[in-house]
């Protein structure tokens, strides 16, 4: 059913003289005929020995599939034989061979080509892994062609117009990556450890991460998914390097209006730039028919010169990034959510605003304060988007803002930062609002769709539970006693998970054998006969009810 083949290297020796040690390829045999013929004519006696590395273990059973499996020790080639023989008594049929057969770089391909269309970030992946590729000397992939085989790409990515490539490598090659040539089955952690230590030499720590997320996926999906068999995961014990980028970036009073009034100044002269374009109309068109691009240049140089004063005067003031901040501080929505949010989408007489594609892919309402519809109100509708900015346009005009506003280098603001900011500021308002917020309701306004992602924000809740409890525990008509427990009726304020948490501290006793000697062993209360008072919630009393007797 099964055998085995010895395809070892075979190593020819001199007696003392390992400077003449030389091994060939166990079908070399007219090279090594040469080598040993070579070697007697100089009266040496060489010896022959049959290295134990190389082991074919082959399957042949009638109507099945043949497999050819690669072992490095005679041991290793038997107990494979014993495998496939048991698994074949038994009827089963596992393709070992396949994972011998394509290299992770092959599978690499494959995801690419298959699956990562299917993903609205396919363009991201498709740059890692052709820069893998490119790394371990193997050809790219072009993602345009890629996209247009596939047979249901995602929504986002049909409509995405690829960059062309310019040939031009962006990042730093990798020296460790080219282990992707390698067959599947002999890939082993330590091929991914030597890129890990190699990687984060030269680029953030976090961004290693997202590399190994992407080998990963490939092989979770060979294996669980193309049924691709291999002994063990080769990402089984790989160790990710360890990082910490949580920004806790607060925006001061101060920082807030330097930021704002630089957008205003820079929404001016955005709406300076557009109404100077206006003005030029005609000066373009001849421009582009100039003769030269020197004549060209100086047209347009002339005319924005002549049009600047009266752009500046009758120009139509549009408080777009000023609104996009405000947005971004009164909603905590994602860059991409905000830039993506159509005007079809929101209704501003019920104050929300529906985002249909997320990054959890959830859709989900936005909650839109008063002043904030306000401000959209006075934005015009020329077109479907809310904020018409591109992100590389949104990018140098953040740059601009912050440069202007001061907050660069150690105070350095990013966009994010605006969500973290209102996500904070929604966890305090709760403290000085009736009811307050809890974490579910920061869940809902964050769009998070793991609450243990707002635990960063836990203890700026704390307040608003304490003042919940002292409500609760105020009130007659939340509260009931029962066997001489003070409860809580049902439909309080305060929940029992959030009495979890709180210890409440207990008077100390008095002293029991004191008020046995005055009022004697059989009238001690239940309040003074608690014997353990270890328990983190004081509600629960503890008694003592054996009779004492004298």
């Amino acid at each position: 059913m099964a055998s085995i083949e010895n395809r070892s290297r075979i190593q020819v020796t001199v007696k003392n003289r390992d400077d003449l040690t030389k091994q060939f390829a166990y079908s070399a045999d007219k090279a090594i005929q040469v080598y040993v013929q070579k070697l007697r004519d100089e009266g040496l006696k060489p010896r022959l020995t049959s290295l134990n590395d190389h082991y074919i273990v082959r399957t042949r059973s009638v109507g099945g599939k043949n497999q050819c499996i690669v072992a490095h020790s005679e041991a290793e080639a038997i107990d494979v034989k014993h495998r496939l023989e048991s698994e074949l008594r038994r009827g089963l049929f596992i393709d070992y061979g396949s994972g011998q057969k394509a290299s992770l770089a092959d599978l690499l391909v494959r995801y690419l080509r298959e699956e990562a269309p299917r993903h609205k970030s396919f363009e991201v992946e498709g740059y890692k892994i052709n820069a893998l590729l490119e790394d371990a000397g193997l050809p790219r992939e072009d993602l345009a062609t890629i996209v247009a085989m596939h047979p249901t790409p995602h929504p986002k990515v049909t409509s995405m117009k690829m960059r062309k490539a310019t040939g031009t490598r962006v990042g730093q090659p990798s020296e460790a990556g080219k282990f992707i040539r390698k067959a599947f089955a002999a890939v082993v952690p330590d091929d991914f450890t030597d890129y890990i230590d190699e990687r984060c030499q030269v680029v953030a720590p976090a961004t290693v991460d997202r590399e190994i997320d992407l080998f990963s996926a490939v092989c979770h999906l060979a294996i669980d998914t193309w049924r691709i068999h291999v002994l063990k995961n080769p990402m089984d014990g790989v160790r990710r390097p360890r990082y910490y980028n949580e920004r806790d970036r607060r925006l001061s009073l101060d920082e807030e209006a330097r930021l704002l009034d630089a957008a205003r100044d820079e929404d001016r002269e955005q709406s300076i730039g557009r109404r100077l374009e206006e003005l030029m109309h005609d000066e373009r068109q001849e421009a582009d028919n100039a003769a030269t691009t020197y004549g060209r240049k100086q047209i347009i140089k002339d005319a924005r010169r002549h049009y600047l004063r009266e752009a500046e005067t009758t120009r139509v003031h549009l408080p777009l990034l000023e609104t996009f901040i405000q947005f971004q501080l009164m909603t905590a929505a994602r860059r991409s959510e905000t830039l993506n949010l159509k005007w079809s989408n929101i209704n501003l007489d019920t104050q929300t605003a529906y985002l249909p594609e997320t990054k959890n892919g959830r859709a989900r309402k936005l909650p839109l304060r008063r002043d904030l519809v306000e401000m959209l109100r006075k934005l015009p509708r020329n077109g479907d988007f809310v904020f018409p900015v591109s992100v590389d346009g949104l990018r140098k005009a953040w740059i601009r803002i912050c440069a202007n506003a001061g907050l660069t280098g150690t105070a350095e603001l990013r966009v994010h930062d605006l969500r973290h900011e209102a996500i904070s500021r929604m966890a305090e308002a709760g403290s000085n609002t009736r009811g307050g917020f809890s974490l579910v309701d920061l869940q809902h306004f964050s769009g998070h769709r793991d609450v243990r992602m707002l635990l960063r924000y836990a203890h700026l809740c704390t307040q608003s539970l304490a003042k919940r409890l002292d409500a609760a525990f105020a009130d007659d008509e939340q509260t009931t006693t029962h066997h001489g427990m003070r409860r809580l009726r049902k439909g309080a304020n305060v929940t029992l998970t959030e009495l979890v948490a709180t210890n409440a501290t207990e008077p100390d006793e008095p002293d029991q054998e004191e008020h046995e000697a005055t009022h004697g062993p059989d009238t001690v209360p239940a309040a003074l006969a608690s014997t353990s008072r270890s328990s983190s919630c004081g509600n629960v009393v503890h008694i003592n009810f054996k009779r004492r007797t004298a």
